[in-house]
């Protein structure tokens, strides 16, 4: 068996193999851990990043819908009011769809998947950004109350009972002016979220 020199100590060379497969073995699993911690880091950075993005994705779709939407239900508001104004004796019976065209109250959806994802997923967003999302889905929500109770009324069985034609005229204004007012500050809520995403 060869043995070499180290100072006053001699090895053997098997000492010095078994040495450096040790130190083989040790560094593979070493990088086999680090590789995988960097897939993993790797994997999390892009589900954030996909899921920031749908959720961008998702407000400016919320966002052009109520655009559409919130300049009709102003127009209804307005009819409404204008009919309050005018002299009891000059309104006819009340018919809510009369105020509406074939677009009726509120035809579309809006969405929060990508809320629920993040929620669900632990996605690691920046705190602000976290926050930002947070608020504006659940601002979302009173939105979609408003539109929740206007439907509501529109199915009530008393809706075209003539003893309650005044009440209904009234209830129904202030659910579309209500309606209104959700999606005007929705609207400055999807803006600034934007803004606050694209600077951060």
């Amino acid at each position: 068996m060869k043995k070499l020199p180290l100072g006053r100590w001699t090895v053997s060379q098997r000492v010095v193999d078994h040495s450096i497969q040790g130190l083989l073995i040790f560094a593979s699993v070493f990088l086999a851990f680090w590789l995988n911690d960097y897939r993993v880091e790797v994997a999390e950075r892009r589900a954030t990043e996909d899921a920031l993005a749908a959720a961008i994705n998702e407000v400016e779709t919320n966002r052009e819908i109520l655009a559409r939407w919130a300049p009709y239900h102003a127009e209804i508001s307005r009819s409404v009011e204008a009919e309050l104004a005018a002299d009891a004796q000059e309104r006819g019976p009340f018919n809510p769809y009369a105020y509406m065209d074939e677009r009726g109250i509120f035809r579309e959806i809006l969405t929060y998947d990508s809320w629920e994802i993040m929620r669900q997923s632990g996605v690691r967003l920046d705190l602000e950004i976290r926050l930002a999302v947070n608020r504006v889905f659940q601002q979302q929500q009173y939105v979609e109350k408003a539109v929740r109770a206007t439907v509501g009324f529109l199915g009530s069985r008393e809706l075209f009972d003539p003893e309650l034609a005044e009440e209904n005229r009234v209830i129904f204004y202030r659910l579309v002016t209500e309606l209104h007012a959700q999606e005007e500050a929705m609207l400055e809520s999807y803006s600034r979220f934007l803004d606050t995403v694209a600077s951060g």
